[in-house]
């Protein structure tokens, strides 16, 4: 696991107001999604409690889906913390095709995961031409 966390703050700033990112390379096995879990709290400094708990189970089961449906290469994590409780993150797993996406009822037990990422986050997606999901959890209004 290789991970790295930039804190970009200006001068005289406070935490509210830095920006940290968090990119992290996992190899695609049983433990990727423990590991990414264990990562992510390199950015509590910048989360409640409750939200980290968001991001945290959020990474779980989009490295989960990585490690279970993608081509077994490096799964590449990336989150970035714009200010206090707003995160964006995407997941890289290497592929091409596949959308992911929410199965019917019938299906649920293959899907809960996404279920759950639908839920935590404000948005999320798959960028085009690829299998690398994106999501972005902030404070509600």
């Amino acid at each position: 696991m290789t991970a790295r966390v930039h804190d970009i703050r200006r001068p005289g700033a406070s935490v509210a107001q830095t920006t940290m990112r968090l990119s992290l390379t996992l190899t695609p096995d049983e433990t990727a999604p423990s590991r990414a879990r264990t990562a992510v709290r390199a950015l509590s400094l910048g989360l409640s409690p409750h939200v980290l708990r968001d991001v945290q189970l959020v990474v779980s089961e989009l490295v989960t889906n990585a490690v279970q449906y993608g081509p077994r290469q490096g799964i590449r994590v990336e989150l970035e913390l714009r200010e206090r409780d707003h995160v964006v993150g995407e997941i890289v797993d290497q592929g091409v095709d596949g959308v992911p996406q929410i199965l019917r009822r019938e299906e649920e037990a293959a899907s809960i995961g996404l279920r759950l990422v639908d839920s935590l986050t404000m948005d999320w997606g798959v960028r085009a031409g690829s299998t690398h999901v994106w999501f972005e959890i902030r404070p509600g209004p």
